[in-house]
């Protein structure tokens, strides 16, 4: 009986969390436009656009409580300088974390994300940057404009394990995201998210009951060569560190 009870609350959850993401997505779709055709003629990054994305996530855990947001660190992020930011990828609500952050910046998505009527629509206008994993064209293209944004002062994040993990681990590194701040000397800031796998897991729709969940910035950093052997270096440096990191903040959940 219990299991059948906790199966019903999980299934109603699950719709009602969804169904309020599509609500206010679409709600806010409409100012966000707006606010796109007033600032677009000076704001050719759409930085100003941050603000509504960020109201917008924030919005969505107010109407649906899943996911209690810790932020640690935001004092390392200085908002008039250009970051790469790298951060685990572990759920679909890793998104909605990340927009936390007030540092404006754009991230790579995944293009189905882009095919969505109105989610995919604001995601252009932003001006996020949409990636087809099965094509190389298509990575050069996310370099290319990633670098553009790095060029003109604005952060990029990437989740450089380019996919969700199944089981909660940090896997291997892709270097596309290292190599690039490296050409730009821009440095590189690891993000470890810790808890979100409970709330969305990879392949499952069932959103879980509430919990908190905890951002955590790391110190910025350089890498110390361009060359292959250095960039491979500093990725195993970030991601060792980033590892050290979600076991300590796992130890504490």
């Amino acid at each position: 009986m219990k299991r059948i009870s906790r199966v019903v609350c999980d299934n109603a959850r699950s719709v009602f969390g969804w169904v309020s993401v599509a609500f206010l997505t679409v709600l806010f779709f409409f100012p966000l436009a707006l606010v796109f055709l007033a600032v677009v003629p000076f704001d050719c990054d759409r930085k100003r656009l941050h603000v509504i994305v960020s109201l917008w996530a924030r919005m969505i855990l107010v109407v649906c409580p899943v996911m209690r947001v810790r932020i640690e660190g935001s004092e390392l992020l200085s908002g008039d300088r250009a970051y790469v930011l790298v951060a685990n990828h572990q759920s679909h609500a890793d998104i909605l974390t990340v927009l936390h952050l007030a540092h404006p910046f754009k991230f790579v998505a995944k293009k189905g994300l882009f095919w969505i009527p109105f989610l995919g629509w604001a995601l252009s206008l932003v001006g996020y940057i949409p990636l087809d994993r099965s094509s190389r064209v298509s990575g050069k293209e996310v370099m290319k404009r990633a670098s553009q944004y790095l060029g003109r002062g604005t952060s990029v994040l990437f989740f450089p394990e380019g996919t969700r993990s199944r089981d909660g681990e940090i896997h291997d590194f892709r270097v596309g995201a290292f190599k690039i701040a490296a050409e730009h000397d821009v440095p590189v800031v690891p993000i470890v998210i810790y808890g979100t796998r409970h709330v969305i897991q990879k392949g499952s729709p069932v959103v879980g009951a509430s919990r908190k969940v905890t951002l955590q910035i790391g110190r910025a950093r350089l890498s110390e060569g361009k060359g292959d052997a250095a960039i491979d270096r500093f990725v195993n440096e970030v991601r060792s560190d980033m590892i050290q990191q979600f076991a300590a903040l796992r130890s504490q959940a």
